[in-house]
């Protein structure tokens, strides 16, 4: 008898958690019906007993007083909108494949009751998202940062695209070795940052490029002061040439709050009239980083150095 006691509270509370919330509350009439279809006996003041239970031992099943008193979960582990915001997420990340996303807004429903996991799938249609064809990648990165935390080494080959949609292996599959230092999401994707013992220097990849990951034995120590984060200011949608420069940039004054978001807080700022300010980064340039600098229409020039304001005139002719 004891048993089945602890099986009927135990399906009370699934009950409770999946098919209620403040829009679809439960009469004890629907908990008795529900009991009833899982094979479990309950009578109205079992069920009142139980409810007052639950709720003396701190689960918070909020009652909706009226001639027939209805209840629901309130608060849970996420709220919906919470829920929402990391659905649409998901949804949105051109690093999970569609077949992935889909399977995770539907652990995310979990979550909640099967009301708003409908309406969670809903928000997060994924018939509009561009989505990546790699259906490892969510395993690429479970392996990549174990090798981060480890301190271990990774083998990898990189592929790109020919004109006619081709998967290719880059270098005729060449295998990188490269010291892991830290995964970066940036514009929508993940990149990989580390020291490339082929570029002897430090770069990055993009994650959904990655084929044939390897977590080596052997071990490595990071370069000392490597900031991942100043590393990664200096990229424009992470596309790279050779060298970092300082670049000053006569920005209008309308203008700090993007130097701000693509720079930071701490980026060097001084005032050059009433209207513009100079701003001086670490950037390495490239035609991204022209291009960035172009779409502003004249409210942001580079002033030095004089290479890269060269390099902006050629680009401004493609450009135009």
């Amino acid at each position: 008898m004891q048993s089945q006691g602890n099986i009927r509270v135990v399906e009370m509370l699934r009950y409770l958690y999946q098919h209620t919330d403040e829009n679809h509350p439960a009469t004890v009439t629907d908990i008795t019906a529900y009991l009833k279809e899982r094979g479990i006996q309950a009578v109205r003041q079992t069920v009142y007993a139980d409810l007052n239970a639950l709720i003396t031992a701190g689960f918070d099943i909020v009652i909706v007083k009226s001639t027939q008193n209805q209840y629901f979960i309130g608060s849970r582990l996420f709220e919906y909108p919470e829920l929402k915001m990391l659905a649409d997420a998901v949804a949105s990340s051109k690093i999970i494949s569609a077949k992935k996303s889909e399977a995770l807004v539907q652990k995310l429903g979990c979550l909640t009751s099967i009301h708003q996991a409908e309406q969670l799938k809903g928000l997060a249609s994924l018939s509009s998202r561009v989505k990546p064809g790699n259906e490892k990648v969510y395993y690429i990165i479970d392996s990549i940062h174990s090798a981060i935390l480890e301190h271990r080494q990774i083998e990898f080959q990189y592929y790109e695209y020919t004109q006619t949609k081709e998967k290719i292996l880059k270098h005729d599959g060449y295998r990188y070795l490269l010291d892991p230092y830290a995964l970066e999401w940036k514009n929508d994707h993940y990149y990989l940052i580390g020291y490339s013992h082929k570029h002897s220097r430090v770069a990055h990849f993009r994650v959904d490029r990655l084929a044939g990951v390897e977590v080596l034995t052997t071990e490595f120590a990071q370069l000392e002061n490597f900031d991942v984060a100043a590393y990664t200011n200096t990229m424009i949608d992470m596309f790279a040439s050779e060298g970092t420069l300082d670049v000053e940039l006569l920005c209008d004054n309308e203008l700090m709050r993007v130097i701000i978001d693509h720079y930071g807080e701490n980026v060097p700022v001084r005032t050059y009239d009433k209207d513009r300010f100079i701003a001086t980064i670490k950037v390495n340039p490239s035609g991204t980083f022209y291009g960035w600098v172009f779409k502003f229409m004249g409210k942001i020039k580079i002033l030095s150095p004089q290479e890269c304001v060269n390099q902006m005139r050629n680009a401004a002719r493609v450009f135009i």
